[in-house]
Formats: structure tokens, C-alpha cells, sequence
């Protein structure tokens, strides 16, 4: 049986269907592979008593000895809608979660309720947390949860 000689000739839906497969393939791989971090994320910095710092929701504050406070939960917000007149200006509850070691977890309530500035702090173990805002004010529109930030204040005797 002779050999057919090869032919370079394909037919037109075979080639067609072999571009399109390599469009595919090569249009979904990345030119440049993605950078692989084996290093684990930077601890938070120390914060320093008497300084105000801001806290994203879920983000934790490292302060002195070994103590750590997290910004657990946004409880309650009922403060006024910038964009409306309101007879009460509402309030705003949050949850810090202070951590230290040896002990167990402590949940802080602190409330931003105009005219009532003991509300917005506690002490605990020589410790005061103070709740001194929390973004972003209210609007009409549509706001997410993981878009609020504290300012807290923590002092030590």
C-alpha cells in the first residue's frame, strides 16, 4: 500500500475550530503568572496610649503589653441621615473586642450618643476605651457594613 504523500491542506471547519481553541487557550492564560506570597500578613502596629487611631470593621490594634483590640461588630446605628432633618440625631453602637493574655476576650459596648459622653467609653483593667467616631455618616443611599471605620481613644493611668 503506497504512501499518500503529506498534504498541507486543512480543511476550512477544522481550522476554524483549531483557532478558536487556541484563542480560548491562550486568551485565559496569564501572560505573567500572579505573585505568590509565602510571608504572612505584618502584625498591626502598636498603638500608643493617648493617640487616636482608626480601626476598619474586623481590624485589629495591637497596644502594650501584648493586649490586643479588635473592631468586632457595628451594633446599632440609628444616627440621623446626613441629607435629612430629624427630630432625635439617633445613635451609634459598636462591639470592640479587647484581648489580653491569661484572660478572656471582653466585649465593649460604646455608644456615640450626642450629649452623653460617658457612653462613648470603658474601663476595664486599667485600661479606657473611647469611641471618638464612627464612619461614614449615615446617608439615604446605600451603604455596606464592611465600609465603616472607628476612631477610638485608649488611655492608661
Amino acid at each position: 500500500m503506497p504512501c499518500r504523500p503529506f498534504s498541507p491542506q486543512v480543511s476550512q471547519p477544522a481550522w476554524l475550530v483549531s483557532l478558536l481553541f487556541a484563542s480560548l487557550v491562550l486568551g485565559c492564560t496569564p501572560l505573567v503568572p500572579p505573585p505568590v506570597s509565602s510571608s504572612p500578613l505584618p502584625a498591626p502596629a502598636i498603638v500608643q496610649s493617648d493617640s487616636p487611631f482608626q480601626l476598619p470593621l474586623a481590624g485589629t490594634a495591637t497596644l502594650p503589653n501584648q493586649r490586643t483590640l479588635t473592631f468586632a461588630r457595628v451594633e446599632q446605628d440609628s444616627r440621623c441621615p446626613s441629607d435629612v432633618t430629624c427630630v432625635w440625631p439617633g445613635q451609634a453602637e459598636v462591639i470592640v473586642t479587647l484581648s489580653q493574655p491569661g484572660q478572656p476576650a471582653q466585649d465593649l459596648l460604646l455608644i456615640q450618643r450626642p450629649g452623653d459622653a460617658a457612653a462613648a467609653a470603658r474601663s476595664v483593667n486599667g485600661l479606657t476605651v473611647k469611641l471618638i467616631d464612627l464612619l461614614p455618616y449615615p446617608t439615604t443611599g446605600p451603604s455596606s457594613p464592611a465600609d465603616y471605620t472607628v476612631t477610638l481613644l485608649v488611655t492608661q493611668p
